[in-house]
């Protein structure tokens, strides 16, 4: 009976790490040039030229800026909606995201702006779905 107990502490104190280091981590696309750092838990990502500044995550790369998220609207098992914003304001943009496994997420935008990416000389929109590997 004891042993069933302790085996049972330990699925779920191994479940509750996992669930814990979801949404968490350092995300690259290869083809857009982006990475995405990200994590959901806490406030505690410092923003890329602005050192006293704190948020979920952010885009940064080949595109028009960097993209803060600010806000965690839902979060559910593999899925979350969050709130962005371009860090010179001007946009802001909802994104879905969605773990496939560990080491793929998916990012879905959602909102009416469009983050865009720059090839040449020129800004071109982002695909409204674009994956990240871990």
């Amino acid at each position: 009976m004891k042993c069933r107990l302790l085996i049972i502490a330990c699925m779920l104190s191994a479940a509750s790490q996992l669930m814990g280091q979801e949404f968490r981590g350092h995300y690259l696309n290869q083809e857009y040039k982006i990475r995405f750092e990200l994590n959901l838990d806490s406030a505690a990502i410092e923003v890329p030229g602005l050192p006293d500044d704190r948020c979920y995550g952010f885009l940064q790369g080949n595109l028009n800026g960097t993209w803060i998220v600010l806000k965690v609207i839902n979060r559910k098992e593999g899925k979350a909606t969050v709130r962005c914003a371009c860090d010179n304001g001007s946009d802001g943009q909802t994104l879905e995201l969605a773990l496939k496994g560990d080491s793929i997420l998916t990012m879905r935008q959602t909102g009416d702006a469009n983050i865009k990416t720059i090839e040449g000389r020129k800004y071109v929109k982002l695909p409204k779905v674009v994956e990240f590997k871990k």
